[in-house]
């Protein structure tokens, strides 16, 4: 299954010049913009928006994704830039194993499980993640919850809800400073626009402060398994619309 999921990302990035927008996706700077840079780990990297936007900031990122033309898209980049000594960008599915790490910051945007057997499963995924996050580090998530009329994929959409009873043993104790379905506006591959929801988790590892950062947490409590898998829904449109939005920037 891992070698159909590669070809499949590896044929969507080959067919087009570049297949994101190129920006960040709009949980990162919202939800890290603050913080003082440290190590980062961003799963499902694509063309490496996010890596690069990181990077800028003094992070030092490694960066994995399944797509070989994607992860050269993301050096080629970073290099223009003069970032390629604050990125490793490496090809390999995230899914069959992540780099040791330890990281201060732990992203994973729009990466989901199919509904094929043995294909990726997201809990297993994320949970990993978290072994990856230092002592008071970050582990960062946006999937899809609810998806616009032309959406046409078919892999599992998810409430905050269920991916915190998913990934609940990994993350006993620590602390939800986010963990709720977000509005963003997006627009589709004809031109059609609309909003859709996604579900953004941002997770605390109990430990010593990350070096650096600054401020504390909003909101933070312990979390707890789900009560329910339908929290409330929050109106938060994202500040840009993007052509192809079910993935990474």
């Amino acid at each position: 299954m891992t070698t159909s999921r590669a070809a499949h990302w590896e044929a969507r990035y080959a067919s087009v010049d570049r297949l994101w927008s190129g920006h960040p996706n709009d949980w990162l700077p919202e939800l890290a913009g603050a913080w003082e840079p440290g190590a980062g780990l961003d799963i499902g990297c694509g063309e490496g928006a996010d890596a690069l936007w990181l990077a800028e900031r003094g992070w030092r990122v490694t960066a994995v994704d399944l797509s070989a033309t994607a992860i050269a898209r993301l050096r080629q980049e970073a290099a223009r830039r003069g970032l390629d000594q604050r990125i490793s960008a490496l090809a390999q599915d995230g899914g069959q194993g992540l780099p040791e790490g330890p990281f201060d910051l732990v992203t994973c945007f729009y990466v989901h499980g199919g509904p094929e057997e043995g294909g990726l499963r997201l809990g297993d995924l994320l949970a990993d993640a978290a072994g990856r996050v230092a002592p008071g580090g970050h582990l960062l998530v946006a999937v899809h919850a609810i998806n616009p009329p032309w959406h046409t994929h078919h892999a599992r959409t998810y409430t905050a809800a269920e991916l915190l009873e998913e990934i609940g043993e990994a993350t006993a104790g620590w602390q939800a400073v986010v963990a709720e379905e977000r509005w963003r506006e997006a627009a589709g591959p004809q031109g059609q626009t609309g909003r859709r929801a996604d579900a953004v988790l941002c997770l605390r590892r109990p430990g010593a402060q990350p070096a650096g950062e600054r401020g504390s947490a909003p909101r933070a409590a312990s979390v707890e398994p789900a009560a329910s898998a339908e929290p409330a829904v929050v109106d938060h449109p994202g500040e840009s619309a993007e052509v192809a939005a079910s993935g990474p920037a």
